[in-house]
């Protein structure tokens, strides 16, 4: 591949100094031996040398939980629901060591939205990044987000075109007059100001001269802005950057590792922005103002009302409710003639718009999320809810309506889009959406399949209902049986809406049977029967069961691993706290803030 060169800095050279950059972050150079940067065991070449490129970063997690391969995490999370459900009872507090998280890349998500507000450029280059590994419904799971040399390479492709993107608003990038105060003046400010940003602290000596030399690379045979384009592609590229780096030193007996005012700075920032700290959350750091958990629960709920705080919370409830997988999902235009482009972009809107809606218009509560009536619709997703788009609704900005009561329809339960995600191309699927609700509603994931088993869904050639065409599933004696009693019975209270979430009263030219069952849950106001998703989502919205497993879904997206034995003190704290605070979403946010597992981490085993 040839590569396009400034200067005398060929970008083909710099990627193999990026691999170089990379392979140090695993702690063999640049952090201090004890830094948490590394994974536990570190990520070893066949020479003994440490590297990240192609190697599985994995790291253990005390207690026995581990992180790194997906089967591994499949299979810990089914281990991880009995913890959920048992933590308040057998957690010991204050926490005296917590588990260990392995390195941390920013995900294709995080990155974007990063040089979005560190160069105020469209951030789309990102997307040409490979997409990141999903665990357990979550793309930022740290055991698996490694890099390869397929990352490294368009690390470098992407970093050329963002850079060459901001230069062209040099004057506002670097805010510094090169007449009055000479250019290598103002490269020298940027190099501090932007590699402050960039990397999320202060920069050091070796930082500065760094940055320096790439524009200087930049600079030779070339132009001052050619210089700073050089030098905001080198700090893209840097583990830096790339990598959330806590390198505190711990004391030699600390069973758990105080978090520096920046590095907690950088964790406040990527659980409320999904990006990295501005100058003002910086600039508090520097001023001690997150020494507290008062303070930094403060500074939390400031940085909630940012815009900024919308869009990154939104993609947790993508990534929960499934619906981030709406661009990959594909329906039988024969059977479902109403679904089409636009109704799948009005879908992909309606979720960010309702959860924004919930959280910063509403009450906040889980409650409300289950059980409002409230829609976001695009006039063409308006016809699928056979209802009229409101005054103003447009293609890109949905209007809100209130869905007609005899529909019985619940929250995001039956949005539009989880209904079709939850689906087949063809038909409902009883099986998915009850093992949604199974999974990340009361944190019981069934066990999967066993190999040798046909999962295909029936033929709808065959005839008859939904419930008709499932139910070989619930036969007594089915070796199907035991697992699928814990989600059919469920996903069939869903039965009134279609594959792309229409409501209906037939299937199939039969009346439908909406009745429910949970069975086996913790919880007991989970049992007893039930009909249609509105009261299915009313025992969800009332139970104890539902709030402890939202606050375990929250835990597993904001620390970006599974929950450990060590972190009963820390998702007890965080289960209280929602449970306490009513439900309050806002207050599930803040109160991750507070945990040990936010504000400390664990030393490196030596």
């Amino acid at each position: 591949m040839t590569h396009k060169t400034i200067g005398r800095w060929s970008t083909g050279s710099w990627l193999l100094a990026a691999w170089s950059l990379l392979s140090a972050c695993s702690g063999s150079v640049s952090p201090p031996a004890d830094d948490d940067s590394t994974p536990k065991g570190g990520v070893t070449s066949a020479g003994g040398s440490s590297s990240v490129l192609g190697g599985g970063s994995t790291g253990s997690n005390a207690g026995g939980t581990t992180s790194g391969a997906s089967a591994g995490n499949t299979a810990a999370s089914a281990g991880a629901g009995a913890l959920a459900g048992a933590t308040s009872a057998a957690a010991v507090c204050p926490s005296t060591t917590v588990t260990h998280t392995p390195l941390r890349r920013l995900t294709r998500f995080e990155y974007g939205n990063t040089v979005k507000y560190l160069l105020n450029v469209d951030p789309s280059p990102a997307n040409d990044l490979p997409p990141d590994e999903v665990t357990d419904g979550f793309d930022n799971n740290a055991g698996v987000l490694t890099v390869s040399s397929l990352h490294a390479e368009k690390y470098v492709l992407v970093s050329e075109a963002l850079a060459k993107a901001a230069v062209k608003n040099l004057a506002t990038l670097t805010n510094c007059d090169v007449a009055s105060q000479g250019e290598d003046a103002c490269a020298l400010q940027f190099a501090k100001s932007f590699g402050r940003r960039a990397f999320r602290r202060p920069t050091s000596d070796l930082d500065q001269q760094n940055l320096l030399a790439a524009y200087a690379a930049g600079r030779s045979d070339g132009s001052y802005s050619e210089g700073i384009e050089v030098m905001i592609r080198a700090a893209l590229q840097s583990p830096d950057f790339l990598y959330r780096l806590e390198t505190t030193t711990p004391d030699a007996t600390a069973g758990m590792v105080p978090l520096s005012q920046f590095e907690l700075a950088t964790r406040l920032a990527y659980l409320t922005w999904s990006a990295g700290p501005d100058d003002a959350l910086l600039d508090a750091a520097e001023r001690g103002e997150l020494g507290t958990k008062e303070q930094i629960a403060a500074k939390a709920r400031a940085m909630l009302n940012d815009p900024k705080a919308r869009v990154a919370l939104s993609n947790f409830y993508a990534q929960w409710m499934g619906t981030n997988r709406l661009d990959i999902i594909t329906k039988s235009t024969a059977l479902f003639p109403a679904y089409s482009s636009d109704v799948h972009d009005g879908m992909a809107r309606e979720m960010p718009a309702f959860v924004q809606y919930v959280l910063w218009s509403g009450d906040h509560k889980l409650s409300t999320l289950l059980l409002s009536p409230a829609a976001f619709v695009t006039p063409a997703l308006a016809s699928i809810y056979g209802v009229n788009a409101p005054a103003g609704a447009t293609a890109s900005n949905p209007g809100l309506v209130m869905l007609p009561d005899a529909q019985g329809r619940a929250g995001i339960l039956t949005q539009a889009g989880f209904l079709t995600v939850q689906a087949h191309p063809d038909q409902t699927s009883p099986v998915l959406r009850g093992k949604f609700i199974r999974s990340k509603l009361l944190c019981q994931p069934p066990p999967p399949p066993p190999a040798d088993v046909d999962i295909s869904p029936p033929e709808v050639e065959q005839g008859g209902t939904a419930r008709e065409r499932f139910s070989a599933h619930l036969q007594a004696g089915s070796s199907c049986n035991s697992c699928h009693q814990l989600m059919d019975p469920i996903g069939l209270a869903f039965e009134n809406f279609d594959a792309v979430g229409q409501y209906r009263t037939l299937d199939n030219g039969k009346a439908v049977d909406a009745s429910g069952q949970i069975v086996a849950a913790s919880d007991p106001s989970l049992g007893g029967n039930f009909t249609g998703v509105r009261e299915l989502a009313t025992k969800l919205a009332g139970s104890e069961q539902v709030r402890d497993c939202l606050a375990t879904q929250w835990f597993r997206f904001s620390a970006g691993r599974d929950e450990g034995e060590l972190d009963a003190c820390s998702l007890a704290t965080l289960q209280d706290t929602f449970s306490s605070s009513g439900g309050d979403l806002v207050e599930l946010i803040v109160g991750a803030t507070q945990t040990d597992a936010f504000r400390y981490r664990a030393p490196i085993a030596q």
